[in-house]
């Protein structure tokens, strides 16, 4: 999960209105989920439709401001039985009680340099949210579909943009870090930022899977990989001493 610390309620709103458009490209660049119980899936992201089973999942609607969150999740929370606005499993959503916005949509990175350049991504989005005007996004139906695509496809998917119009995970990304670059080198993750183009031409953390099985989908190889990759992460981030 990735928190960006919010100043205000009415800015946290304006935030999770903004981020809902990105996900379904977020979740793109970020599937990493591509075997299941041992067997490729065919998916790229075997945990996003997974977790479709679960209620109070998915991308929730917009909401008009701070009051208009309070009494949507008093009532969903009085429907569902649950204690509190913590159990609504959204892949998006306000965090009141930590002073966050919170976004849920991603899979587990297997690097730092990847994890980093997803969160420069989306703490970049947060701070460019913040300071434009509110926009609303898509309804949730829209939203779901195009997040069905990017977990089927990854890196290889074609989603929709602001305007409606199918486009590859290529060129929103070279618009996404083009809207964002200022945001980014005001918060000194700029270069973070960049590494999503390598992520890309990696074919993305479920790409890279499917490389080291090979042909035979040895998930051996795959955990393996998994493992060389932490402890190089380890090595790297460890000191002298």
């Amino acid at each position: 999960h990735v928190h960006v610390g919010m100043p205000d309620a009415q800015t946290a709103i304006r935030v999770f209105n903004g981020l809902r458009r990105h996900l379904p490209l977020l979740e793109a660049l970020g599937a990493n989920s591509p075997f299941r119980h041992g067997r490729d899936t065919g998916l790229a992201s075997a945990r996003e439709i997974t977790l479709r089973a679960w209620p109070r999942s998915g991308a929730p609607r917009a909401m008009r401001d701070p009051a208009d969150f309070a009494a949507f999740t008093r009532r969903l929370t009085d429907v569902a039985g649950v204690p509190d606005y913590t159990f609504h499993w959204w892949k998006l959503r306000p965090h009141p009680r930590l002073g966050t916005v919170e976004l849920r949509a991603l899979d587990a990175q297997a690097s730092l340099a990847h994890t980093a350049s997803l969160v420069a991504a989306v703490h970049a989005l947060a701070r460019h949210e913040a300071e434009s005007e509110p926009v609303t996004g898509p309804p949730p139906e829209i939203l779901e579909e195009a997040s069905f695509r990017a977990a089927r496809a990854g890196v290889d998917a074609t989603l929709p943009d602001d305007a409606g119009r199918m486009r590859p995970v290529a060129e929103l990304l070279d618009e996404l870090v083009e809207l964002v670059r200022p945001s980014a080198r005001a918060l000194g993750c700029e270069g973070p930022l960049e590494g999503l183009f390598d992520l890309l031409a990696q074919g993305g953390g479920a790409g890279l899977q499917r490389d080291a099985a090979g042909d035979r989908g040895d998930t051996g190889a795959v955990v393996a990989r998994l493992v060389a990759c932490a402890i190089e992460d380890g090595v790297a981030g460890s000191s002298p001493d």
